[in-house]
Formats: C-alpha cells, sequence, structure tokens
C-alpha cells in the first residue's frame, strides 16, 4: 500500500511540473501601408512590465501569424514586436484568469525609417532576427550563469537541440559546423567551441544555411540542408588555455592520474595529454579526447568502443581493458594551424603502452550426433604492448571549389605475450579424451606506414564535380613465436611434445587509386561513374624450426612446417549509374557494377597459381523522404594468410590448415534505413535492415580425430545474414524537467554451412533483442536513468547429427545521480547479468555496483575531489557466450574487482561536462 501511494504521488508531482501556465496571446502582422502584405518570420517579444529580462518570445509563420502559450494570467506583459526593415512596435497587454486567452487581431508595422537620430532601447533589443536566409539570436536576451559555455546558451536557444553525444539540431536540421567570428575554431571541432568557450563572451549566434553542402548534394531539399552555426563574439579571442588535470590513489596500491591541456592563440592551437593507471580504465573519456585531445580537428578516420568503456581513435588507444587487469600509459600532442593562404596543417604524436594480465576459462560445447566434444581451457596470459603513432595532415581550400587533403601516418606497434593454456576434452559420457599443456612465447609488430590524399573539384554548373584520391600503405609485419606443448591422449594411450620456433614474416602493400564525376544531363537526371583500382603485393613467409637438443638451438628446419606465398595482382572496380529525380522526395539511381581480378600466387614447395575473374552485375539506390534503400555487389580476393599451406599447429589440438586452392567471393549487399526526428513533438525514431549473400565463400571444415580438431577452408555458397532493428524515443519537457523514453528491438539471421567429420548441414542462427529506457531529469538536481535488455540466441541445424542450441541473457542497468545540497554529487549504478547457460564453475548472475560521492569547491566549481568504490559486490569476473558452427562457447575472465579510490580533478576554467553521469564515473 505504501509503495502504491508513493507512485500516486509522484505520478501526481510529475503531472502537476507538465501541467502549468496556461494563457496565451495571438494575433498577425502585417505591412501598414499594404495591409495584403503579412510580415513573416518576425520576433514577438514579452517583457514583464517593469522588467528588462525577456520572459519568452514567438517568430511569426509565414502567414504572419503569432501565438505564444505559456503566460501566466494576473501578471502585465510588454510586447516588443521587431522586422526587418520596419520599425518597432510595443504594446503592453494583461491576461486574467477569466480571460486567459488574448487576441489582438492584426498589428500593423511602418517600413523602417533611415532616421540617423532614432532612439534605440538596449534593454529591448529583439531576442531574434530574421535576415533574408540568416537567423541572429541575441545572447544577452537569454541569461545563463557565470560559469556557462557556449552548450548552456545554446540549450536557451528556441529550436536548438543538442543530444546526449553533443550533436545539435536547429528546427530539426542538423549543424554541420560552428564557426567562431567567421572562422574555425580550433579546426572546426563543435564540441571545442560549445564545451570550452564561456557564454558570457558571446555577443550573437548567427544560423545560416550550408551553402558547400548544397552545392555537393543538389537534391538536398530545404529539411535536408544543414545548419552552420556563427558565434559572433563581444571581443576577439587572441589566446587562452582550458583543460583539467587530475590524481587518485586507492587501496591495493592502486592509482590513476593524467592531464589534458589545450592551448591557443589566434588560429594555432595545441594539445598535449599524458595519463598512467592500474585500475583497467582509459585515461580520458571519448568526448575530452576528441575535443580537447584534438582528435576532431585531425579527422577520425577509425572508431571502436566497447560496452566497457574501452575505446581507440585511428587505432590508437588511451587505456582501458574489459577483461583482465592492465596497468598503462601514455602521452602525445596534437598541433593544429593555418597560414594566410588558408592551409591548414595538422601533426600529432601519441605513444602509448600497457601491461595486461589475462586470466581466462573458457568451455566449448560441441554437438556430434550422440556423441559430443567439450572442452575445457584454463588461459593466463601476460602480455606488454607498446605503440607509436605518428599522423600529419594538410587541408587545402584552393579555391571556393577545389579542396585538397594529404594525410600521412605511422604506427609503430610492437606486443611480447606469453600465454600458457591448460586444456581437456572430454565426450558426452564425460570420459577425458586427452589434455594438453601448451606455452607460446610470442613476439610480433603490426607497423603501418601509410599516405592518403584527395582532391576534390565541384564546378560552376550545379552538380557536377569530380574527385581524386590515392590511399597507398605498406606493413610490414614480424612474428616470432617460441611454442612448446606436451599432449596426453587417455584412450588409445601416447603422448605427444612440440618444441618449435615459427618465424612468420607478413609484407603486404596495396596502393589504391579512386576517381569518381558526376555530371548534371537535366534536371532531374545525373550521370555518375565511380572507379578504382588496387595494386596488391603481399608476402607471407614461415620458416619453422625445430630445437635441437644438442646445442639448445632452434636450427632444425622443418620443411612441411615452412612456405613462402607471394601475391602480386591488382583488381578494378568500376561503377555506372544514373540517378532520376522522380519528385522533389523521390529518386532512384540503377546502374552497373564491374570488377576484374588478376592475381598470381607464388608457392616455394608448390605449384603456382594464378587467377583471373571478371564480374558484372546491377545496382540499384532509392530513396523517398527519409526512406533509403541500397543494393550493390562485389569481388573479395581471399587473405593471402588462408593461402598459405601450411599447418599452424600452435594449438596442438586445434590445427589449422591453408587453402592454395581459394577462390574470390562474390557478395551482395541489400540495406535499408529510415531515420525521422519530429522537433515539435520531439519523437525520434529510426528502421534499420541489413543483408548479404555470399557466393564461394570462405567455410571450415573440421575433423576431429580423438579430440584434435582439424581444420580446411574452403569455398562454399549458401551463406546469407540479415541484421535490422528499430527505435523510438520520445521527449517530454517542462520548465527545468525533462523525461526521455526509448524503446527499441534487433534481430539477425545467420546461414552458414556446417561440415564436421565430413557430415554437412545449414546452421540457422537467430538472435533477438528487444529494449527499452528511461531517463528523467528533475531541474539537474535528479537524474534517473533506467535500461533494461534481454538477448534470445537460437541455432538450428537441418541434420540430426547436430543438436539445437539456444540460450538467453537478460541485462538491466539502473542510475541514480543526485546534486543536492549544492557543491555535492552522489551517483551510484547498478548492472545485472543473468543468463541461463549454467556450467560448473562460471557465475550466471553478475551484479555490477558502484558509487562515489563528489565535492565540488573553489571559483566557479573548477576543482573537484570524489571518492569512488568500484565492485562493491565484489563480482570480479566478465563473461561473453557466443554460438559458431555446431559449439556454444562460454567465456569467462577476471576483473579488477572491489577497490575503492580518491580522486582530486583541477579543471582550467571549468569547461567540461556536468559532474555525474556514466560517461565520466571513473574517466575524468
Amino acid at each position: 500500500m505504501k509503495k502504491l501511494l508513493l507512485s500516486l504521488a509522484f505520478s501526481l508531482i510529475i503531472f502537476n511540473l507538465f501541467a502549468q501556465k496556461n494563457g496565451s496571446i495571438t494575433g498577425i502582422l502585417a505591412d501598414s501601408a499594404n495591409h495584403k502584405v503579412t510580415l513573416n518570420y518576425s520576433t514577438v517579444s514579452v517583457y514583464k512590465v517593469g522588467d528588462s529580462v525577456l520572459t519568452t518570445y514567438k517568430l511569426s509563420d509565414d502567414k504572419g501569424l503569432f501565438k505564444i502559450n505559456g503566460l501566466a494570467t494576473g501578471i502585465k506583459y510588454r510586447l516588443v514586436v521587431t522586422a526587418w526593415q520596419y520599425g518597432t512596435f510595443r504594446k503592453e497587454v494583461e491576461l486574467t484568469a477569466a480571460n486567459p486567452t488574448l487576441n489582438l487581431g492584426t498589428l500593423y508595422l511602418s517600413v523602417k525609417a533611415n532616421d540617423l537620430n532614432e532612439v534605440v532601447i538596449s534593454a529591448e533589443r529583439p531576442p531574434v532576427i530574421v535576415r533574408k536566409d540568416t537567423i541572429e539570436f541575441n545572447a544577452e536576451s537569454f541569461k545563463t550563469l557565470p560559469s556557462a559555455v557556449v552548450e548552456d546558451l545554446l540549450k536557451k536557444l528556441p529550436g536548438v537541440a543538442i543530444a546526449p553525444d553533443g550533436s545539435i539540431q536547429v528546427n530539426g536540421k542538423a549543424v554541420s559546423k560552428i564557426l567562431v567570428d567567421g572562422k574555425e575554431f580550433f579546426g572546426g571541432d563543435q564540441q571545442i567551441a560549445t564545451k570550452n568557450l564561456p557564454a558570457n563572451i558571446i555577443d550573437k549566434v548567427q544560423v545560416v544555411d550550408d551553402k558547400q553542402a548544397k552545392r555537393r548534394d543538389p537534391d538536398l531539399t530545404a529539411s535536408e540542408i544543414p545548419q552552420v552555426i556563427n558565434l559572433k563574439l563581444k571581443k576577439a579571442i587572441k589566446k587562452g588555455a582550458f583543460g583539467k588535470l587530475y590524481a587518485g590513489g586507492g587501496q591495493r596500491s592502486l592509482y590513476q592520474a593524467g592531464g589534458l591541456m589545450n592551448f591557443f592563440r589566434d588560429t594555432t592551437q595545441v594539445s598535449v595529454l599524458a595519463y598512467g593507471n592500474n585500475i583497467n580504465q582509459p585515461g580520458f573519456n571519448p568526448n575530452d579526447v576528441q575535443r580537447i585531445g584534438g582528435f576532431n580537428r585531425s579527422g577520425i578516420n577509425s572508431m571502436m568502443m566497447t560496452s566497457g568503456g574501452y575505446f581507440e581513435f585511428n587505432g590508437i588507444s588511451f587505456g582501458g581493458s574489459y577483461n583482465g587487469i592492465q596497468t598503462s600509459s601514455g602521452g602525445g600532442f596534437n598541433f593544429n594551424t593555418i597560414n594566410k593562404k588558408g592551409i591548414k596543417f595538422n601533426t600529432q604524436y601519441f605513444f602509448g603502452r600497457s601491461d595486461n594480465l589475462l586470466e581466462k576459462l573458457t568451455n566449448t560445447n560441441q554437438t556430434l550426433g550422440t556423441d559430443r566434444l567439450i572442452t575445457n581451457a584454463n588461459e593466463n596470459t601476460s602480455s606488454l604492448i607498446l605503440k607509436h603513432t605518428i599522423g600529419g595532415k594538410l587541408d587545402w581550400q584552393i579555391d571556393s571549389l577545389t579542396q585538397l587533403t594529404i594525410e600521412p601516418a605511422i604506427v609503430l606497434n610492437s606486443n611480447n605475450s606469453v600465454s600458457k593454456v591448460s586444456s581437456g576434452n572430454n565426450n558426452a559420457n564425460n570420459q577425458l579424451i586427452n589434455t594438453l599443456e601448451n606455452v607460446n612465447d610470442r613476439n610480433s609488430s603490426t607497423n603501418k606506414y601509410q599516405i592518403r590524399a584527395d582532391l576534390s573539384k565541384d564546378f560552376k554548373k550545379t552538380g557536377r564535380s569530380f574527385n581524386l584520391g590515392t590511399d597507398i600503405s605498406a606493413n610490414p609485419n614480424p612474428i616470432v613465436n617460441y611454442n612448446r606443448s606436451n599432449s596426453i591422449f587417455y584412450l588409445v594411450p601416447s603422448t605427444t611434445e612440440i618444441d618449435q620456433l615459427r618465424n612468420n614474416t607478413i609484407d603486404n602493400f596495396r596502393a589504391y587509386v579512386y576517381a569518381n564525376y558526376t555530371e548534371p544531363i537535366g534536371k532531374k537526371l545525373n550521370f555518375k561513374v565511380d572507379a578504382s583500382g588496387n595494386i596488391i603485393n603481399n608476402e607471407n613467409a614461415l620458416n619453422t624450426f625445430y630445437r635441437n637438443p644438442a646445442n639448445q638451438l632452434y636450427d632444425i628446419v622443418v620443411p612441411n612446417l615452412s612456405q613462402t606465398v607471394k601475391q602480386a595482382g591488382f583488381k578494378t572496380n568500376t561503377n555506372v549509374s544514373v540517378r532520376y529525380k522522380i519528385t522533389k522526395d523521390l529518386y532512384v539511381q540503377p546502374g552497373l557494377v564491374h570488377n576484374y581480378i588478376l592475381l598470381n600466387n607464388r608457392f616455394t614447395n608448390a605449384a603456382d597459381i594464378d587467377q583471373r575473374y571478371n564480374f558484372i552485375w546491377p545496382t540499384f539506390q532509392f530513396k523517398y523522404k527519409i526512406f533509403s534503400f541500397n543494393y550493390s555487389a562485389r569481388f573479395t580476393e581471399p587473405n593471402v594468410s588462408y593461402l598459405q599451406p601450411v599447418a599452424d599447429n600452435t594449438n596442438a589440438f586445434y590445427i589449422r590448415n591453408g587453402n592454395p586452392n581459394l577462390l574470390p567471393a562474390r557478395t551482395q549487399n541489400l540495406s535499408m534505413n529510415m531515420y525521422k526526428y519530429d522537433p515539435k513533438s520531439l519523437i525520434n525514431y529510426n528502421l534499420y535492415g541489413y543483408g548479404n549473400f555470399t557466393k564461394n565463400g570462405i567455410v571450415n571444415t573440421i575433423t576431429i580425430n580423438n579430440g584434435v580438431q582439424t581444420v580446411n577452408p574452403i569455398n562454399m555458397s549458401g551463406i546469407y545474414n540479415f541484421q535490422g532493428g528499430a527505435n523510438i524515443s520520445k521527449d517530454f519537457r517542462k520548465d527545468k524537467t525533462s523525461l526521455k523514453v526509448g524503446l527499441g528491438f534487433w534481430a539477425s539471421f545467420d546461414h552458414t554451412p556446417v561440415i564436421v567429420n565430413n557430415i554437412q548441414s545449414d546452421a540457422n542462427v537467430f538472435n533477438v533483442g528487444p529494449n527499452g529506457s528511461l531517463r528523467l531529469n528533475l531541474n539537474d538536481k535528479v537524474e534517473i536513468n533506467q535500461s533494461y535488455s534481454v538477448n534470445l540466441n537460437r541455432s538450428k541445424y537441418d541434420d540430426s547429427f547436430y543438436t539445437n542450441i539456444s540460450y538467453n541473457t537478460h541485462q538491466s542497468t539502473s542510475e541514480l545521480i543526485i546534486r543536492y545540497p549544492k557543491k555535492l554529487v552522489f551517483e551510484t549504478s547498478y548492472s545485472l547479468t543473468i543468463n541461463n547457460q549454467k556450467i560448473a564453475g562460471y557465475n550466471n548472475n553478475i551484479k555490477y555496483w558502484n558509487a562515489a560521492l563528489t565535492y565540488l569547491f573553489m571559483k566557479n566549481d573548477r576543482a573537484q575531489l570524489k571518492f569512488s568504490v568500484n565492485d562493491i559486490l565484489q563480482s570480479n569476473v566478465r563473461r561473453s557466450i557466443q554460438i559458431t558452427g555446431n559449439s556454444i562457447i562460454d567465456t569467462q575472465s577476471n576483473n579488477l574487482g572491489r577497490y575503492g579510490m580518491l580522486t582530486l580533478t583541477y579543471n582550467i576554467q571549468n569547461f567540461g561536462q556536468k559532474v555525474g553521469g556514466r560517461q565520466t564515473f571513473f574517466n575524468f
């Protein structure tokens, strides 16, 4: 009963918050000389009489009509009407409880006279002025706190919506860039400007259409043209600095420390960062690295993030590990400037080091008719990873229609690891078949030398464009692997030992050249050609040596485990299409794609193989309003590692062979997408789907004998998969309270042949995942976030030799943030993962609880002292499950476990995000 009463009380409070102020004023604006001319998109500002603080405002619509809702009764208001090239109109009004609605009829404004003695009342400066294609907001009309940044100001502007990831929309249109006094600030990075510049230095916020985007794609409708925001400053910014420093310590000698600083002067910006910790956490959160770390300036060409908080930009890791225990450190800089000719220069260097300890249990259960092969493996791996990344970028806007970009990069990456695995195989009767003790001491390098260049040219003729580019890379990757193993077989007693050195040098070279040209044939017809060529020169040299008992050196060559494969040749891709615009909302684009592949494969101990293929296939694109559909096809040659006709026996119970006779795969791709954001109803929804059909795809055939699996890759057809989903969310806002509710659904289906012991079957794997979320924000004082998802996984087989597999996983995450009383922030999160896949020694219910308390002090809350506790319930484990072929693979790995941490953070100018939240819980 108490819970019911509390729920009713809570509901009444929320209802009351969303139901106040029902007074309204309506009217029509027109020209006093010509009453038929309405004044469209003019500003009607509302002030309380005797008060210069703006209460609210509205713009008249395309018929001169305006309606102002949400006004209180019993209060006198002053209306100030401002229209471009017209004089100001003022009127005092009052709404009463008896007459809460007021219709002013038609208000007539006179054309503004060019009077040099005109008196300007600064307190009535209009909050919004519409000039042709420009909307201009007066920053002083939208009050913010002294410590507010530009993002806080933008949130108060009507029609402006800022997503949790920092992306901005104005009246439902995406913002493509933000300028400061008409120039790019920190390489045009939106969030550098919005999250770091103080709001009180902004005089005006101007919004215009992105004319370059319209020129690049003339078919963009008015609702699709992105917007550009220009921040006009009260006084020019010449130099400054912002960033953050933090340091913390905890029990068990745990620590974290780091700093990230930005310095700018005129058109030059420098970012410097460094970090170190042994708590499995990234040194910074992704937003900080993108914004303050300068990666949005240099360009993000690749991005990888995991649910555990680990992320990489352009292959650069900033610490953190989802599994195991890690000590990481790193640092670097990002330099950006622009010269008088408008050429932008960027260079960056980053170094990272991580020491990892991974303890992993893996249970693999394979169905084999009336029998099973159950593999239990216990792995212990320690590794040291060192990585240097050097990059640069030149961006030259040669003229208003021509742009050149050049990006060189060098990556030097070394990984030294020692892995010890103890494993055993059992059959369906729980009989022990064999055991294995295996040690791999592996030293590898993954290096890359790359240069990319791109030249794009638009023409005065609308719709005509040309693009030419190249991407040249060399990847020398030497691998030295000392492998020692001891195998014991029990059903047919025997013992096998291996002590070998595998010296594998992989050198891959690629020179990729591409070009595309678009020519408008008429108002509704465009002709487009895309062409690319790829020069390939790859080598995989493998030499295997046994240890010599006489001198303990690895100098006995093993011919049947040594081979060099050289793959050279080229491939081309040409796509010709015609785009026909049926209506302003509908277009179709049919085309043809031609692939050509010429490969020469050379083997030192086997016959050479030459491959030559031609491939022609139709393509098609369709778009109607917010819905788009694409169909395409491609040829893909097998990786040279698959062609190596030498067994990989580093795991004596899982031996992988190569196949030099593999053919290129032909894949047909389907995709569809629908996205809509309605700024009026605050509803956001999207629908997406992808699928592909593959002929001559690579399938692994497996032969199992006495518990030892031998894998051979072959070409097979009949491989296809689909995945898709839908999401919808709705925002409810009233004053300073917001509620967001979201629902989602995703599903996938894979159809792949499975061949074990010469018995073939089609494996149909289904994955279904409904989910929901709720986020409540009460004046930023209290935030409640709740999400829940369930993953249903099923695998079915045509042949009774294989047994159908199923498992379910439930995940729930709850979060509470309380920013009260002032200067204190309490936050806690609780996640629960439940899995019905039960294995002895594996945790089926993983409960993860964190909590923290932060004290804010110094001017503008620049300093923060946080005490946090990680993994309060000491779950100390991570778990993942997947279905592959006829197997279900269950993995459990170690984690850092429970610890407390006291961290001090100092913000230079305190231009960061608000304190509290999942992204900043442990990432400072």
